[in-house]
């Protein structure tokens, strides 16, 4: 008798402890967009934009502060030929790449936004402009069609990363971390429903999102040592100008400053409902 009522209890706490935390709980998705930052686009041209999207999970501690996780995943590219600039459009760098994006970061709402659902919501701010801030990690991989196929760039070591006649450079890591900072809108539809809309920039820890960052390698090592396909896309210019203005050590990219990305879209979430306590009539 007295294990049973200790069970009933233990559960009745649990479902009253879930109740209080589901209420502050909500899943969500969002769609939208993507843009890259960089290299390969820096004049923060949109033109380059791609679809994006992912998924989330946020805990409301309040009406103001809010955490929350997410994954998300979308494309980003430039291309030089699209540039007003002379040196860049001779240049005639090119890429694309996925990003896999997991994030955590938090919210502070500028009105005291309704977050319990089974509260009156009647004279509640449903509604409020928000900032954000925090971090991800994410996975990138640089590419771009040569002869109809998909090129992976980081392997080619397409500014003398690798080679041995360049032994201080190192392949660069495809994974790297971001800080986040950004904001949005949000407003509750319903006692259940959320809607926002949000952008944020990734300002993120590396150069080569694009696979440009310094200087030009020599070319001859690069044929020698990698092949033509290496050299080739190591500096494309040949088909603009029809010679190759490679030279060893003429700057190719800008490496003092990193490369940046964009997510931005709108979303909708939804409100864990409340469970009821089997032993409740």
């Amino acid at each position: 008798m007295i294990t049973k009522s200790i069970f009933i209890i233990s559960i009745s706490i649990a479902l009253l402890a879930y109740d209080a935390l589901a209420q502050k709980n909500d899943f969500g998705l969002w769609v939208g967009g993507a843009d890259y930052f960089g290299d390969l686009n820096t004049q923060t041209s949109f033109r380059f934009t791609n679809p994006a999207g992912g998924v989330f999970y946020r805990h409301n501690f309040d009406e103001r502060i809010s955490a929350r996780i997410g994954v998300s995943d979308g494309r980003v590219w430039a291309d030089d030929a699209y540039s007003d600039n002379y040196y860049q459009h001779t240049r005639n760098l090119g890429f694309s790449s996925n990003i896999l994006e997991g994030s955590a970061h938090l919210e502070f709402n500028f009105l005291p936004y309704t977050v319990t659902p089974y509260t009156s919501i009647v004279n509640k701010q449903r509604y409020s402009p928000y900032l954000l801030a925090g971090i991800g990690v994410f996975h990138f991989n640089p590419y771009v069609k040569y002869n109809g196929e998909k090129v992976q760039l980081q392997p080619l070591g397409t500014e003398g990363q690798g080679y041995v006649q360049y032994p201080d450079l190192k392949r660069y890591k495809r994974t790297s971390t971001a800080l986040i900072f950004g904001g949005g809108f949000k407003f509750r539809v319903g006692r259940m429903t959320t809607f926002h809309i949000e952008a944020a920039v990734r300002k993120t820890a590396t150069d080569y999102l694009d696979d440009v960052s310094g200087v030009y390698a020599d070319p001859v090592i690069l044929l020698h040592e990698g092949g033509s396909e290496v050299a080739f896309l190591a500096d494309p210019s040949v088909e603009v100008l029809g010679e190759p203005i490679a030279t060893p050590g003429k700057m190719r990219g800008d490496s003092i400053k990193n490369d940046d990305y964009l997510f931005f879209g709108f979303g909708f979430s939804y409100t864990l409902r409340p469970s009821r306590c089997p032993y409740q009539k």
